[in-house]
């Protein structure tokens, strides 16, 4: 008996509360409709929410949130309010399919469907599920459920609508006679269907396709753009009608107009890839090849494996006589259609086809009859003498060749060298064999027109002697030992050479080091890694190619134990120099240029100032109007002299000037640069390197360019 009491009194707690709930919802509910009475839609929608937030199954709470957020715009939540409601009450039809057609609005065509296929198994006579299941099948390209769906919706009953869709459909399955017969009936019903007149035109272009005849072709064209121009007179600001109407005058050749209700459509905010590709192909058939070219750059930035695109802009490039563009676009296209693996051997057939005819234009309109300018770098000569060392049995042979096109051979004493084809201007190495019977080195360099330069050098036995070495700093034992901390990453290393011959190259494990080049017997230093080294090798060779290489052992030695000192707060000085130590401004003003135009503008002090505001200078050294020759004298000699007798531990450069680009590689241009030789400029590339081994002092290297460079490329690789 008093678990049947229990029982009842469970059953009573459990009615009130969902009575209190239910309530809450209802007092909510009118609270809402009254502020959306009064247009307040934002605190309607507060109330809204209150009302499902205390009874979740409130139907009539989600269909107020639901007609609030249609107002509003909210098409995303009207969906999930109508697909909440589709659940709550999943034996109603109309609900189902007016949830689907939510889904609907906001391009969620599968979801759409999957709602409209549940409407349609409670009342296959459901015209809201009919027309949605056929605009979703539509937009998923499932031609066979759009057509059933959309002759379903016509035999229950013929009404504009259902006339319009059924024309899209047999507009889709290419059945245009049809599609034209649905569309004129729903514009005779009512002619203020505006989507039907822009359907109608699309259909007449069509039909243009099939027809054979001009009179018919030309009366099909006349239509769609009245069609159109109807359209238009009812919405003026229809993009869809805008944009049919641009196809058919560009198909009568009227490009003009074509390409002024395009760009209208752009002006009203539809500014989607097929609106700019349609401009391009309007803009080239117009002759306005550039301006093609400027949309399909937009399209591109966006996709940047669109291959229809990519072959349309190198068409224009070619029509613009961008003949190299064309090619780049070209390969482009070609690699994207690689990737995407859906392409046939016939496609790519006819775009070699392209590409061939297109290359062979190039090369045809880019000959010359001018010899390459052939430079022997190595070995060094004068008067067309080089001298070289007595014990070599290969000589190195190197140098640099200049033209105006392409190089296709480059030869030492008939041994073809190899260099990068794909480069103008490019540099050349070889080592060949050499006996005490050869006299002379023929390099020859062909051009891909043919045109043959050549230079011969007379060779003549010099001394053999190697160059001595000796490292000054760290200390080295007799056997060749170097004894270094555990923890040591980098070891400043300094040191002197000896020889009779200018030094042409000294290096520390493979980098080059820091020497006066133009000084007998000089001194060099160098910041070496050594983090995980256990050897120094020292390659020096002098002008003649003699060569030694010594080798330094690396020992680590543990540190010595330290017993903890006491933290003793340092005191504030008045002290002049920063974190950065004593700090130097290198600042190259390069301006009147010989063979550039010269530079104009004001003091850069506010620049250097601004990039440098970090740290504290003690003193600036200023160079103007600096020659190639002077440009390396200062930064291999003079700055490490400056810079080591007064112990500098950060340098800062500045330079302002013109800059080029050329290979992947940034220069300076001196004042005496010549614009076709980038050997007359200063490579800086590995300057901030060079720096840091002008003493174990320096810390910090920092270099900045304030250039002028002719193209973006410069700019890519200095910023």
């Amino acid at each position: 008996m008093r678990f049947l009491f229990h029982l009842s009194l469970l059953f009573v707690i459990g009615a009130s509360s969902h009575m209190l709930h239910a309530q809450g919802g209802k007092t909510f509910l009118k609270e809402g409709d009254a502020y959306r009475k009064d247009g307040d839609l934002e605190k309607a929608l507060e109330k809204y929410d209150l009302a499902v937030s205390v009874d979740p199954a409130f139907i009539k709470a989600y269909q107020a949130r639901a007609e609030v957020n249609v107002l509003l715009g909210n098409k995303a939540m009207v969906a999930a309010d109508r697909g909440k409601i589709a659940e709550l009450d999943p034996a109603d039809a109309g609900l189902v399919a007016s949830a689907a057609k939510a889904y609907m609005e906001i391009d969620s065509t599968s979801k759409a469907k999957e709602l409209c296929d549940r409407a349609l198994l409670i009342d296959r006579k459901n015209m809201e599920a009919l027309q949605t299941l056929t605009r979703a099948c539509l937009a998923m390209g499932d031609l066979d459920c759009a057509t059933t769906a959309s002759d379903a919706a016509l035999a229950l009953k013929g009404t504009t609508d259902t006339y319009y869709l059924h024309g899209l459909v047999r507009a889709a399955v290419r059945d245009y006679n049809t599609a034209e017969s649905d569309l004129d009936r729903v514009l005779e019903w009512n002619h203020m269907y505006e989507p039907a007149y822009v359907a109608l035109a699309e259909v007449q272009l069509k039909l243009y396709e099939q027809y054979s005849g001009p009179t018919m072709q030309m009366r099909a064209l006349e239509k769609a753009i009245d069609k159109c121009t109807l359209a238009l007179d009812l919405n003026p600001q229809s993009t869809d009608a805008l944009f049919t109407r641009s196809k058919a005058y560009a198909l009568q050749k009227e490009y003009a107009k074509a390409i002024d209700d395009i760009s209208r459509c752009i002006a009203l905010g539809r500014t989607d890839n097929d609106v700019y590709h349609q401009r391009a192909l309007y803009y080239g058939g117009y002759g306005q090849h550039q301006n093609a070219v400027n949309d399909l750059n937009h399209i591109i930035l966006d996709d940047p494996t669109s291959v229809v695109d990519l072959l349309l802009r190198a068409q224009n490039r070619e029509a613009n006589l961008n003949m190299e563009g064309a090619l780049k676009d070209l390969a482009l296209a070609q690699r994207a259609m690689q990737d995407k693996g859906t392409f046939e051997a016939a496609d790519f057939a006819r775009l070699d086809e392209t590409r061939i005819r297109i290359a062979a234009q190039v090369f045809e309109m880019n000959r010359e009859s001018d010899p390459p300018r052939l430079t022997v770098v190595e070995p060094f000569s004068e008067g067309g003498v080089a001298k070289v060392s007595a014990s070599l049995n290969y000589l190195k042979v190197s140098g640099h060749v200049l033209d105006k096109s392409l190089l296709k051979d480059i030869t030492v004493n008939g041994n073809p060298v190899d260099f990068d084809k794909e480069e103008k201007d490019p540099q050349f190495y070889s080592s060949i064999a050499w006996g005490p019977e050869d006299k002379e080195i023929v390099v020859q360099a062909v051009d891909i027109y043919g045109n043959l330069s050549s230079t011969v050098l007379t060779v003549e036995r010099t001394e053999g002697q190697p160059p001595g070495v000796a490292i000054t700093s760290p200390i080295v034992s007799a056997s060749r030992v170097v004894t270094i901390p555990a923890d040591k990453e980098s070891l400043f290393v300094e040191g002197k050479v000896t020889d009779d011959s200018p030094i042409r190259s000294i290096q520390v494990n493979g980098v080059n080091a820091s020497y006066p080049p133009d000084r007998n017997d000089p001194e060099f230093s160098i910041k070496v890694d050594v983090k995980d080294k256990d050897r120094l090798t020292v390659h020096v060779e002098d002008q003649f190619g003699n060569a030694t290489e010594v080798m330094y052992t690396l020992v680590r030695a543990a540190a010595p134990a330290i017993a903890a000192a006491p933290v003793v707060k340092p005191v504030a000085t008045s002290s002049n120099t920063s974190s950065t130590g004593v700090t130097w401004l290198v600042h190259i003003d390069n301006s009147n240029y010989k063979n550039f135009p010269a530079i104009q503008g004001g003091s850069d002090a506010g620049k250097m100032q601004k990039a440098f505001a970090n740290y504290t200078v003690q003193r600036t050294v200023s160079k103007k109007n600096m020659s190639k020759e002077q440009m390396e004298r200062f930064f291999n000699v003079e700055l490490r002299d400056l810079v080591r007798g007064n112990k500098v531990n950060t340098i800062l450069v500045w330079y302002s000037g013109h800059g080029r680009s050329t290979s992947g590689k940034a220069y300076w241009v001196p004042v005496d640069a010549r614009k076709d030789d980038i050997y007359s400029y200063f490579n800086y590339g590995s300057l901030k390197a060079q720096m840091q081994n002008y003493s174990e002092s320096v810390g910090n290297t920092v270099v900045v360019s304030d250039a002028a460079g002719t193209d973006a490329s410069f700019y890519e690789l200095t910023r």
